[in-house]
């Protein structure tokens, strides 16, 4: 009689609920085939809730596991089925490789195959192409099923977001999403501290206090600086829906559902913002915000050098025996320029001249066809063209259906708007957010070598596209306003003193027109 086998059981499965295929089935039928070979049952090793199509045998830790028995100690390893091993081809062979390195084999239950012959392995290889075609189906028919329920607004499946829930669907199956009156505010709230310029630091603290993340499994038990990040940058702020086919990692992908135009599908029942509001919040979430500490500056990454176009950084030095803090251009290729009590000079060159003005932002009366939102939509498009897993047919029939609408589409129509406090007043409680209300940051320059410093070494740097419509000229006090902002669009360009003669040269200018008006205007009697 030949020598009884000595069979290892190797069980695996995607989703324990598959009752059908169950790991406690797959191993009792192993064990009734090998009752029937007459084979000894050495061992069993299990991957649940594992897919194969995604986890090649050897990164499964059931399946390392039984690589790692002794050398000799099993002659064969016994699954279901061969799918319950690989769904690729070329796992399959690997996984059959190691086996033969440790003088072992193969073997399924419910297929027949004989590694120990050409033949078999052919015809084992065969029923790993099947598997792997079987694979590609299903994937197939899962992203089609979730592409219809993504783009008939139903919920495809997993939590909802911070701040929305997984509700019935009112107009038929399944569920949709929706705004959770209980903790929409809370992220309503967050939105507004971070546009404020707090930093996420303090916003997790908020919502660790108002909505602690308890319960959750799987999942950071607090509100760190990356999970605050991810929900506030979340595009469902501005009615948007995440929708990235194709995407395999675990980062967001930055597509959203579009319409046959190209232009993204808002929906205003979830919407808490604009998009081109929640821009403006991912835009401001990238700026690192610095941990706030003894040594804490308002500058943080906010200083670049005019030269190197490269951001300073602040570091402690001991001048004459006292530690004091410079920010300095330094590193591979920089070409170290510094300059120590940056936070004084920027605040007194800032509110002597911005100070009095009342924080402001330009309003725009736009929807998601607005001018804008087309332009940014093109942008974008032609960005991505650049990347380096772009599909291009598809970003060019994108950018021609964009262009259609924005030929269409009227120009976008601008109001002013304008806050009850001055810069100076936000300064007071929070400096870096006046300064960024009107800037993105300062940037130096080299100048005179001395005890005092150069005021010409500093400009603001302002945000680009910040613009006023022409028809603000019909009002003397918007007017006013306008040019006081064209006069901090000039600080970009001009040194400082340059730019306090322009100041001057303007009003009075404009001081000359009101008196020529007046005195050429013909006389009409009083008026109330």
């Amino acid at each position: 009689m030949a020598d009884t086998k000595r069979a290892v059981l190797y069980a695996r499965l995607s989703i324990s609920s598959d009752e059908s295929v169950s790991i406690e089935r797959q191993l009792e039928a192993g064990r009734d085939y090998c009752r029937a070979q007459g084979w000894e049952v050495v061992g069993e090793h299990v991957d649940d809730g594992v897919s194969a199509s995604a986890n090649a045998p050897e990164h499964r830790k059931g399946w390392q596991a039984l690589l790692s028995r002794p050398h000799g100690s099993f002659d064969v390893a016994l699954v279901w089925k061969v799918d319950r091993l690989s769904r690729k081809v070329i796992d399959f062979l690997h996984a059959d490789e190691a086996l033969q390195a440790r003088g072992a084999a193969v073997a399924s239950v419910s297929d027949p195959i004989d590694m120990s012959t050409a033949t078999g392995r052919a015809f084992a290889t065969m029923l790993a192409v099947f598997a792997e075609m079987e694979a590609e189906a299903i994937r197939a028919r899962v992203k089609a099923a979730r592409r219809a329920l993504v783009k008939a607004g139903r919920v495809p499946g997993g939590a909802a977001p911070f701040g929305y829930c997984n509700a019935p669907n009112s107009e038929g199956p399944g569920k949709v999403l929706a705004k959770d009156d209980a903790t929409i505010g809370f992220v309503v709230e967050a939105a507004a501290r971070a546009m404020r310029g707090e930093s996420i630091n303090s916003i997790g603290a908020y919502l660790d206090e108002v909505a602690p993340r308890t319960g959750r499994t799987n999942s950071a038990p607090s509100w760190t600086v990356t999970v605050t990040k991810r929900m506030l940058q979340n595009p469902i702020l501005a009615g948007m829906t995440t929708y990235n086919p194709g995407n395999s990692g675990k980062t967001r992908g930055k597509e959203v559902l579009r319409d046959d135009t190209g232009m993204p599908v808002i929906r205003d029942d979830l919407a808490i913002m604009s998009p081109e509001e929640h821009r403006a919040l991912t835009t401001r979430l990238e700026v690192q915000e610095p941990k706030k500490a003894a040594t804490y500056s308002y500058l943080a990454g906010l200083v670049w050098c005019g030269h190197c176009n490269r951001k300073m950084h602040r570091n402690a030095r001991n001048v004459h025996g006292k530690l004091v803090r410079v920010f300095q251009c330094q590193g591979r290729g920089g070409c170290n320029q510094q300059v120590t009590n940056l936070e004084a000079i920027v605040e007194r060159k800032f509110l002597e001249r911005f100070g009095h003005l009342r924080m402001t932002r330009a309003a725009y009366i736009t929807d998601d066809r607005d001018m804008r939102e087309i332009n940014h939509q093109i942008r974008e498009t032609t960005s991505r063209m650049n990347d380096a897993d772009a599909d291009v047919d598809k970003l060019v029939e994108r950018l021609k259906a964009l262009r259609e609408v924005r030929a269409k589409t009227p120009e976008v129509k601008y109001v002013e708007e304008a806050a009850t406090v001055t810069a100076a007043e936000q300064w007071a409680t929070d400096p870096r957010s006046a300064l960024l209300n009107r800037f993105t940051g300062v940037r130096l320059t080299k100048g005179r070598v001395g005890r005092t410093f150069d005021p010409s070494r500093l400009t603001f740097i302002q945000p680009t596209g910040n613009a006023f419509h022409p028809d603000i000229a019909k009002d003397p006090e918007a007017f006013m306003a306008a040019m006081r902002g064209e006069a901090d669009h000039l600080a970009i360009n001009h040194d400082l003193h340059e730019f306090d003669a322009w100041v001057e040269s303007e009003h009075a200018r404009l001081a000359q027109a009101r008196v020529s008006a007046t005195e050429k205007a013909p006389s009409t009697g009083p008026t109330s």
